[in-house]
């Protein structure tokens, strides 16, 4: 038997119980006008049959991976990283789905922009919790600079969910990888390494479909300051660089003022004081001032 041909992209899929959605991800994939892939399935410790679903697929590009324990979606990610055969990778959450021409848009750019390493592209969101249904869309800015990309992530100017990001393979481990102690904004921390180590660029072309999930990870106000935290370790710039640290103060300004208008000021308490002791009273005064202006501003010119 000769060697299996290389697929030119490879697909990293992490899973956690997810077993009413994730044949719509899987099928999305099949579904591709681009075929030349393959579908690395990583799943986490499921308890709730997900592993039952996937196994009824039959495809000889879609690779199943049962890891031995529930260790994160970024351990998830890291283990299809490591496993994928394509210089070529593409993510898609378990509850997310392609749109059909995502693939072998990815492929043509990389094919197109040799110097290239890091694209990120636009989405759709659409609310599955059950109110209102109702989509927005996440369009972002045409960057092809590396600087400017920087600028756009720090000031929180990208939609850069996972699956917005597709990248060589060597950039993703010249990145260090997912870091598997970050449980959320991991999108973030991710591509803030790649962006150091590598070019990066972004598209407003919309090329998948995020369903706003009950449970999803982004929506737990309680890991809000650990993540933000370590950012600001791993990242000074975040805090040290005006230009960046416009992002960083808007989201602490909004994240405590939204606990307040949800009466939830025992949170509000807790996490100012902890973001104050960690990064000291006056910057934290500094960034609430700072953020203050720049939510004021935004609403001003939403109204023009």
């Amino acid at each position: 038997m000769g060697t299996p041909l290389v697929p030119q992209i490879s697909v990293i899929m992490p899973v956690y119980n997810r077993a009413g959605t994730v044949r719509r991800a899987v099928d999305s994939v099949l579904a591709q006008q681009f075929q030349d892939f393959e579908l690395i399935v990583v799943d986490d410790g499921s308890t709730d049959g997900t592993c039952a679903v996937l196994e009824k697929i039959v495809d000889p590009r879609v690779r199943l991976i049962r890891m031995t324990k529930n260790s994160g979606s970024n351990a998830a990610r890291n283990c299809g990283i490591r496993e994928s055969r394509s210089p070529l990778i593409a993510f898609l959450d378990s509850d997310d789905e392609y749109l059909p021409e995502k693939l072998g848009a990815a492929v043509q750019t990389f094919a197109r922009r040799p110097e290239l390493e890091v694209m990120v592209d636009s989405f759709t969101r659409v609310n599955s919790t059950g109110e209102k249904a109702r989509s927005i869309v996440r369009r972002n800015p045409v960057i092809d600079s590396t600087e400017e990309f920087r600028t756009a992530l720090f000031g929180r100017r990208l939609w850069k969910a996972t699956p917005s990001i597709s990248l060589r393979k060597d950039a993703a481990l010249r990145a260090g990888l997912f870091d598997e102690r970050v449980r959320r904004r991991q999108d973030f921390d991710f591509l803030v390494r790649a962006s150091k180590v590598a070019t990066c660029a972004s598209t407003d072309r919309l090329l998948w479909i995020k369903h706003r999930m009950q449970n999803c990870i982004s929506q737990d106000a309680d890991r809000f300051v650990g993540s933000t935290l370590h950012l600001c370790r791993t990242a000074p710039e975040y805090v040290s660089n005006p230009t960046f640290r416009k992002g960083l103060a808007r989201d602490v300004t909004s994240h405590l003022g939204k606990a307040v208008r949800r009466f939830k000021l025992r949170r509000a308490w807790r996490d100012a004081a902890e973001l104050s002791r960690e990064l000291g009273s006056g910057r934290f005064v500094q960034l609430l001032a700072e953020g203050s202006a720049e939510l004021v501003r935004r609403r001003r010119k939403a109204r023009s």
